[in-house]
C-alpha cells in the first residue's frame, strides 16, 4: 500500500507545471523588441524580467557581455559565480548591461558554474536568477 503512494506521490512531481515564461536568451541578439522596464514603486519586490547572455559558454580571450531588463525600483544587478562578482552598469531606470574581456584563465577554472544574477532595490530587497554558465 505504501509503495502505491509513492508512486502516486512522484507521479504528481514528475508533472509540475511550468514556471512562467522564459527569461534568459543567448546567442548574438537577445529578444526584439528588448523588454521594458516594469513601472513600480520603489519600496515594491524588485523584478527580473530578461537576461540575454552573448554567450553562456564563454573561451579566455573573448568579449562576454549582456543585457538585463528589470522593474524600474532595482538599484543594482550583481553578476556573480564562485569565481568572480561585479555589477552590471545601469544604462537607465531597469536597464543594465555588461561587458567584459575575459582573459587567459588557468585550465583549474575552466569549468562549470552556477551564474547568479541578483537585482536590489535601495532596501537592499533582491530577486535572483540562477543560470548555468561555462568557462572552456
Amino acid at each position: 500500500m505504501i509503495v502505491f503512494a509513492l508512486l502516486a506521490v512522484a507521479g504528481c512531481a514528475a508533472k509540475a507545471p511550468s514556471v512562467g515564461p522564459q527569461i534568459l536568451s543567448v546567442g548574438d541578439r537577445g529578444p526584439m523588441p528588448w523588454p521594458s522596464a516594469a513601472v513600480e514603486p520603489s519600496d515594491a519586490l524588485p523584478r527580473i524580467l530578461h537576461i540575454h547572455l552573448n554567450a553562456d559558454v564563454v573561451r579566455p580571450g573573448s568579449v562576454w557581455s549582456g543585457r538585463i531588463a528589470t522593474s524600474t525600483n532595482v538599484a543594482s544587478v550583481e553578476i556573480r559565480t564562485e569565481l568572480f562578482s561585479f555589477n552590471a552598469e545601469r544604462i537607465a531606470f531597469g536597464q543594465f548591461s555588461f561587458s567584459q574581456q575575459i582573459v587567459d584563465l588557468p585550465s583549474v577554472f575552466q569549468r562549470g558554474y552556477v551564474l547568479r544574477v541578483i537585482a536590489r532595490n535601495t532596501a537592499g530587497v533582491r530577486a535572483e536568477q540562477d543560470i548555468p554558465f561555462r568557462f572552456r
